[in-house]
Order: structure tokens, then C-alpha cells, then sequence
């Protein structure tokens, strides 16, 4: 039955029509939102903290209600409690031109730079233009839409830093110091590098990053970085003590202490995650020198070790479930391996998921079925010790080629 539904032409008419709906209902919160609606998400914070960074004030964005004074001084109407600065000072560096436009302006303009982006980044991995469409139209990038977040520019950094670390591997330097602005998100890229012995990359990233630091400190101070440490020390605070809402994480912390465990087993249980994922890591850019396997690992890796990864940066492992799908068209599938794509489908278009008090959360089991179809698909493709379905691996490849 699956054959059907999961060829390429049906599988992009489902995809157009859950996204028109998707749309659809973000239009009519547009225009007639409910209380609990916040136009363009968390722009809300990223608009008027570049205007701060302007204005010569970021130390404060760290220090007690500074954000919130700023949200109330440059954009009251959209002023929301709670939210925090968490990026490091040169991530302000690199944000504060948005604030030179008009909040309306700047949210359309980041979000088309976003999907632009993206878009270029899944062309220098060899995504056709196509099923670049698709991927645009999925539930992650309309996430991203709505939360006004970073995550489609940290997709982009990540791809282009693994995809270019051979062929150019300054340029994939660059990006990997790039990918500090959000740190969290980098911390198994110096292992491909170096399992991969791309040198040239990996000197690149930290002569890059080297640079972007002390340029922040030269040109802010000392003190906002000592402001932003106390800040970070803060948010680990709050994570730990549940006060985050650990239902909308994808990580192996959070569902630990959402399904009630100790915080010392959470602990325990996150550490030899974090030990699995950097071997994981390690091992598959040792293994192959083919970047869509490298990127993949690392991706999901990621999402599922760092304690601070949100339902809205599920675009990370977009490419990967991507890498996946597209060979098992070109190929043949794994044995259960369509059942659980439409199982992860269906999963990501009910993100993030109801308010529970405890249980499992929608976006762990999201990446769950993420770790098994990227996981199973890389272990078959790097040793071959995986079952193959029936199907025919002749017709997927020529219904993709048609597509």
C-alpha cells in the first residue's frame, strides 16, 4: 500500500496539500490571531535586540530583564515574558543589521534569506531542484517560519561545512565558524573534520571562530562576554530545574526528564548518548568520504546529544531523513524503512505536540524515528548488514528519475 502513497509524484501532492493547509491556518491567525498567538514567534526577541546591539546596549540584553526592557522599549505591542538573550556577543554581531529594518520588513527579509540559504546549501549538496521544492514546503521550514527562528541558517552552515571540507575547505571553515553563533550545535563537526583529516578545515573554523571572538571582545568589551557566561549559566539553571519545557526538545536530557527519571540517571543516560553520537561521528567520517553519510550522522547526533535542542531546529535533520529516502527510491527500500518514514510524517506534522505533564514528547519521538531511518540507512550503506525490502528497487529509481 505504501508503494503508492510514497512514490515521488503522490508523495509531492501530499506534501503541497499539507503545507497549503499549513499556510492557510497560519494566515488566519494573521489576520484574526488568537491570545495565544505570537506574530513571527521568537522575531520578537531577535528584532529588538538587534536594536539594542545598535544602540550601543548588549551587555544589557544579559544582565536581569534587559530583553524583556528591550522588547518593551523597541516593540511593546509584540513585548512577551520570560524570553531571554542567550547568544553569544558576536551572534549579536551578526544579527544586529535586521534591526536598521521595519519589524514587518525584517521578519519577511530573515525568513526569505533563511530559505534562500537553505536552498543553496541543498544544491551544493546535490539535492535536485525538485525535491528541493518539496523539502521547502515540510513541516520543519513552516516551523521555522512560525518561530522566527536561526534554525534554517544553522541547516545551511552545517551542510556547507561537511559538504565543502574536501573540495573547499576554507570556505567549509568559514561556515563551521559560523556555526558558533549557536554553539550547541557544532560540537561533533571538529570530529568529522578530523576523522576525515580535513586539516585545512579544521584550522580554518578556528582561526575563523579565533577571530569572530576576540573581534566581539575588541569591539564590546570584556564585560559582555563575562555578562553573557552568567546569563548561560542561568538558562543551565533553568534547564535542569524543568522550568524549560522539556516536552518541546528533541534531545536525550529532555525526554529523560520528561518521563520522570532521576536527574542522575538523565545525567548518566545523556553522557553515554553523548559518548555513542561522537563514536557514531567519528566512525562514519572514517568509514566514508561520501558527505551525505557524514552530514547525516552528524545532524541527528546532534539533535538528540546537546540539552538544548528545540522542535523548531528539526530542519537539521532534514537533508539527512532526505539522504536516506532518496536511495532507498534509487536503490530499494530497507525493510520497514517507507513504514517508518510515514510513521516520521505524520510525527512531524502534529509538532510540536500537546501540553503533557509527563509521558514521551511528540518531538523525541520524532527524532526517534529519525535516528532509526537515518541510522539503519547509513549501517546498511556503509556495511551492507541490513535486510532489503521486496520491492522493486528498479521502479522506485525510475519513478525519481521521472520526478
Amino acid at each position: 500500500m505504501l508503494d503508492k502513497y510514497l512514490q515521488p509524484k503522490p508523495a509531492l501532492l501530499f506534501v503541497l496539500l499539507m503545507a497549503s493547509i499549513q499556510y492557510l491556518l497560519y494566515c488566519k491567525l494573521l489576520f484574526w490571531p488568537s491570545e495565544s498567538f505570537t506574530y513571527a514567534g521568537d522575531f520578537v526577541v531577535f528584532w529588538p535586540a538587534a536594536n539594542a546591539i545598535l544602540d550601543g546596549n548588549m551587555t544589557s540584553l544579559y544582565i536581569g530583564d534587559g530583553m524583556h526592557d528591550a522588547m518593551l522599549h523597541y516593540r511593546p505591542e509584540g513585548a512577551l515574558e520570560r524570553l531571554t538573550w542567550q547568544y553569544p556577543p558576536h551572534a549579536g554581531l551578526v544579527f544586529s543589521p535586521i534591526g536598521l529594518l521595519p519589524f514587518p520588513v525584517a521578519y519577511m527579509t530573515w525568513f526569505a534569506l533563511g530559505v534562500a540559504a537553505l536552498a543553496g546549501s541543498l544544491v551544493v549538496a546535490g539535492v535536485n531542484r525538485r525535491a528541493i521544492i518539496a523539502l521547502l514546503l515540510t513541516c520543519p521550514i513552516f516551523l521555522a517560519l512560525i518561530t522566527g527562528q536561526i534554525a534554517l541558517y544553522m541547516t545551511s552552515l552545517m551542510v556547507l561545512a561537511v559538504f565543502w571540507a574536501k573540495s573547499r575547505p576554507i570556505l567549509a571553515g568559514l561556515a563551521a565558524g559560523l556555526l558558533t553563533i549557536k554553539p550547541q550545535l557544532g560540537i561533533f563537526l571538529p570530529l568529522v573534520f578530523i576523522a576525515g583529516g580535513h586539516w585545512r578545515a579544521f584550522a580554518s573554523a578556528a582561526v575563523f571562530s579565533l577571530t569572530l571572538w576576540i573581534g566581539s571582545v575588541a569591539l564590546l568589551g570584556v564585560d559582555t562576554w563575562m555578562a553573557f557566561f552568567e546569563r548561560l549559566g542561568l538558562v543551565s539553571d533553568l534547564v535542569s530545574e524543568g522550568v524549560m519545557p522539556y516536552n518541546r526538545m528533541l534531545n536525550i536530557y529532555a525526554a529523560s526528564n520528561f518521563a520522570g527519571l532521576p536527574q542522575s540517571v538523565a545525567y548518566g543516560i545523556t553522557a553515554i548518548g553523548a559518548i555513542v553520537a561522537a563514536v557514531a561521528v567519528f566512525w562514519t567520517s572514517r568509514k566514508t568520504e561520501d558527505p551525505r553519510w557524514r552530514y547525516a550522522v552528524l545532524a541527528t547526533a546532534t539533535l538528540l546529544v546537546t540539552p538544548y535542542s528545540w522542535y523548531y531546529e528539526l530542519a537539521l535533520a532534514l537533508p539527512a531523513v532526505w539522504f536516506a529516502i532518496e536511495q532507498g527510491y534509487r536503490k530499494g527500500w530497507l525493510e520497514y524503512e517507507r513504514e517508518s518514514a510515514a510513521i516520521l510524517f505524520v510525527l512531524a506534522v502534529s509538532l510540536p505536540g500537546p501540553e503533557l505533564s509527563a509521558g514521551v514528547s511528540v518531538p523525541f519521538l520524532v527524532m526517534i524515528a529519525v535516528s532509526v531511518i537515518v541510522g539503519r540507512r547509513v549501517a546498511f550503506e556503509l556495511t551492507g548488514n541490513s535486510a532489503r525490502s521486496s520491492s522493486n528497487s528498479d521502479l522506485g529509481a525510475q519513478a525519481l528519475q521521472e520526478a
